[in-house]
């Protein structure tokens, strides 16, 4: 971007040549367009050709193809500079935060508007997208466009120095903040030893004497976050009905202070609630925890995308909290795998510092200790959802009194249940029977380690299996079943032995008169094979009849009722 004298410089050699001679890859000149709507249009434009290249500064109020600085130079009338500045900001997208200043000259009043150079591709919120190229704008064709997309995505835009900044933008508290948290790390102790400057620098976050947008995202003053990172923000609501709430603050300051207040609103709106065990007196436990809701907070802040004009959100409703983000998953991650795929770092240089300073572990683990924190409480598992915008996680808040109960007992004897082991009871519980295959979902693994999961719990009691080799299926011993879901629950879900599944298919369909074979198949838990094999032993015994064919097949009792069939001899 030019420098003022660089300018003025400039300007004299108009009389005897024409502005646009004097134009470069970074300086353009325009005059003052009458008609608001023209001149607005026209410079959104300008600006975002500058963005898509190396950035520039585009001098309003000056005329091409004059001759002399009299005829060059009309100048500019009086304008609101902060709205000219937010006309640009809202008609750029990603938006453009652009410097704006007046240059006084005999003939008449300047505007100097310094575009930074952008991560593109730039458009106007209209959808024109140009690039400067030389002198010129043009339109950014098509076959530009992956070259650019790849050069953004492989951008670090926290790492990117921030032009005009300077350690005179950084808040000394903040600093002292840093400094704490890195002396208390055994690693990083050293560095907390050093200068301002020298600690910044020796984390990266100042480079070539300039500030990184992750120094202003942590140790920022407010007027440095509001010029360089305006994206910034975390916005915090309890609902008090689905679409009702009664707290809000928005939160835009360095992050440790964003933290700190989180960590506070989320301790006030907390509830405890006490469970009676066993042995050992009462258990308290929280609706959610600090430790937890720190992890999802942490990921949104660290993995957002500081291109997107948008705040992170989160929302304590009675029942769960959500957390979104801007930005979809990267590299891969995705609902499904996001559990065991290795760490993908969208802002790879504000994720190391965490890391220097103890807030995100090194091993990028987690989403695992969120998941086993919430299972250990009774919870269920985290939920994420993600398109290409957004990433929203939602924690329950919902205790399952008597898991949390069998937890805290295993924990207590010195049985301790891993986080696999945690997903895989709570599977199993929930859906009556886990195999292989349910396993490898829930624990988002191959299915020959889901199989190891099943076959390590049932060696210690936690599990029975059902049937052999690869079809082998699991459920809770009877009296785990009872202890956590109920005896009538218990009797209603869990798979019983063949002889107990017959009695109730048959009891069943003499109280309701007919069934299909889906219907069997939801009262037995029976696979669409094993059904089949089941109800044509039924009607063999004369126990049952098949009425129909195709979708209107069902069967009905027999006229004579149903007569349990004697247990033949067990088969091995």
């Amino acid at each position: 971007m030019a420098r003022r004298d660089d300018i003025r410089t400039l300007l004299k050699r108009l009389d005897g040549e024409p502005a646009d001679s004097l134009e470069s890859e970074t300086l353009d000149f325009k005059r003052w367009e009458d008609e608001a709507r023209v001149r607005v249009r026209s410079l959104q434009e300008a600006v975002v050709c500058f963005a898509n290249a190396q950035g520039g500064t585009v001098v309003v109020g000056v005329r091409d193809r004059m001759h002399s600085r009299k005829e060059a130079i009309e100048g500019v009338p009086p304008t609101d500079l902060n709205a000219l500045r937010r006309s640009i900001y809202d008609g750029t997208d990603p938006h453009v935060l652009v410097e704006i200043e007046l240059l006084k000259e005999p003939e008449g009043e300047l505007l100097l508007i310094h575009v930074p150079r952008g991560i593109p591709p730039h458009t106007t919120s209209e959808g024109v997208a140009k690039i400067r190229v030389g002198k010129e704008c043009r339109p950014l064709k098509g076959s530009q466009l992956p070259a650019l997309m790849l050069s953004r995505a492989s951008q670090d835009l926290t790492a990117q120095p921030l032009p005009d900044s300077s350690i005179t933008d950084v808040d000394p508290v903040q600093v002292q903040t840093l400094r704490r948290e890195l002396a208390a790390q055994e690693a990083t102790s050293t560095l907390a030893k050093l200068g301002d400057r020298e600690l910044l620098e020796g984390i990266g976050l100042v480079r070539e004497s300039e500030l990184t947008l992750a120094a202003v995202l942590l140790v920022g003053k407010p007027t440095a976050i509001a010029r360089w990172a305006p994206q910034h923000e975390v916005v915090f609501l309890r609902f008090k009905s689905a679409t009702r709430y009664d707290v809000r603050r928005d939160l835009k300051g360095p992050l440790f202070d964003v933290l700190d207040v989180l960590e506070r609103l989320l301790e006030a709106h907390v509830k405890l609630q006490t469970i009676a065990t066993e042995s050992f007196g009462e258990l308290s436990i929280p609706d959610i925890t600090w430790y937890a809701c720190r992890e999802a907070v942490l990921n949104a802040m660290v993995h957002r995308d500081y291109f997107q004009q948008q705040a992170v959100q989160i929302e304590l409703h009675p029942d769960r909290i959500q957390i979104s983000s801007p930005g979809g998953f990267v590299g891969g991650v995705g609902p499904e795998n996001v559990l065991r795929h290795p760490p993908v770092r969208r802002n790879p240089l504000l994720a190391e510092t965490f890391q220097r300073i103890g807030l995100v572990n090194r091993a990028g683990l987690g989403v695992d200790r969120m998941c086993e924190e919430l299972l250990r409480l009774g919870k269920t598992m985290p939920r994420y959802e993600a398109d290409e915008a957004h990433v929203r996680l939602t924690l329950p808040i919902a205790t399952h009194e008597a898991f949390a109960r069998f937890v805290a007992r295993e924990t207590r004897e010195g049985r301790v249940l891993s986080l696999d082991d945690l997903i895989a009871l709570r599977g199993a519980m929930e859906v009556g029977m886990i195999d292989r295959w349910e396993g490898a979902k829930r624990l988002q693994a191959a299915e020959e380690h889901a199989a190891e999961v099943l076959m390590s719990l049932r060696g210690r009691g936690h599990l029975v299996p059902h049937g052999r080799g690869k079809g082998t299926s699991y459920s809770l011993p009877r009296e785990l079943s009872v202890s956590l879901l109920g005896p009538e629950e218990t009797d209603l879900g869990l798979d019983l032995d063949e002889h107990a599944v017959r009695l109730r298919v048959e009891r069943i369909l003499a109280e309701r008169g007919k069934l299909t074979n889906a219907e069997v198949r939801r009262v037995s838990g029976y696979s669409r094979v094993r059904t089949v094999r089941l109800m044509k032993t039924l009607v063999e015994q004369g126990c049952a009849k098949l009425v129909g064919s195709g979708r209107g097949a069902h069967y009905v009792p027999t006229s004579g009722g149903s007569q349990p069939p004697k247990k033949g001899p067990r088969r091995g």
